[in-house]
């Protein structure tokens, strides 16, 4: 008589000789997944990164700058502003000044439409008539016009 060994596949047996760990659990197959997830989230951000430098670059060429240089007050309701603008040549810009008084309360303002130049940066003094007595002017907002 002769007996044969019966194949238990049961949870605590061993696995049958010439099979590896990976073949009869897939932990190859797992890995490649893992790299392929890897790999596409890496390509992801490097896109965002370019896209994000690409679109920064272009908002910063439009950008317009000012700053205030001071006033003179002409009369008791009447100033001149002087002020500087930075923006890109030939392009239309316009600021807003306003005028305030000891309390911070607007007191006069205007929108001045500058005249487009070649220059990147200019000198602009405007005069603008106040309702009381000011004691402070500035540029509020400086933007290119479309």
């Amino acid at each position: 008589m002769s007996q044969t060994a019966a194949v238990d596949s049961g949870p605590g047996s061993a696995p049958a000789p010439g099979q590896s760990l990976e073949e009869r659990y897939g932990a190859g197959r797992r890995r490649r997944l893992d790299r392929r997830f890897a790999w596409a989230v890496a390509a992801l951000l490097v896109a965002a990164g370019v896209c994000f430098l690409l679109f920064s670059g272009w908002q910063t060429a439009n950008r317009v700058s000012w700053q205030d240089i001071g006033f003179t007050k002409q009369s008791d309701l009447t100033l001149d502003v002087k002020f500087e603008v930075s923006a890109p040549a030939s392009t239309p810009v316009a600021c807003a000044v306003e005028a305030l008084n000891s309390v911070k309360s607007t007191v006069g303002w205007k929108v001045v439409e500058l005249p487009v130049s070649e220059k990147r940066s200019y000198t602009i003094t405007t005069g603008l008539v106040t309702t009381n007595p000011a004691t402070a002017a500035s540029v509020r907002e400086c933007w290119v016009l479309e």
